[in-house]
């Protein structure tokens, strides 16, 4: 089952009520290619576990290249307004959040709730793996 939050944030003057859920095993796995894909080997990754470390390292590379990555925070979030949950996308974002540091904490809030860099307490796959990976730009 996968893991879900609510998250409560002001934005706009009121409070506002979303729905964080985890990403699914293969979107998540997708995620953290294209991310690390991105990144061309220039980030250690036992540093991304910091969601701000995480969305940080992107800040160097491309706007579009990122926005398919922010796209898919994006659909891990709901707005939940009087027992009705509606799905944001990037096309209906901007009718439910007015802010866009109320749209980044949801991101951070996304990335927090995917783990994607940790092991999930699950150990090594044998003795000679390493609990983390480095990956230094070949160069």
């Amino acid at each position: 089952m996968r893991k879900e939050n609510i998250v409560r944030l002001m934005d706009g003057g009121e409070e506002k009520t979303f729905k964080v859920r985890q990403m699914s095993a293969t979107r998540g796995e997708r995620f953290v290619f294209k991310f690390v894909m991105l990144l061309g080997g220039e980030a250690e990754i036992e540093k991304m576990a910091d969601p701000y470390a995480l969305l940080g390292a992107l800040s160097s590379k491309p706007f579009e290249r990122v926005q398919e990555l922010l796209d898919e925070l994006i659909g891990c979030i709901s707005r939940v307004n009087g027992g009705v949950e509606t799905q944001l996308t990037p096309d209906n974002a901007d009718g439910f959040i007015e802010e866009p540091m109320t749209l980044m904490k949801l991101r951070v809030e996304a990335v927090k709730l995917n783990d994607f860099f940790h092991l999930g307490g699950q150990p090594p796959l044998d003795e000679s793996s390493a609990a983390s990976v480095l990956i230094k730009h070949r160069g």
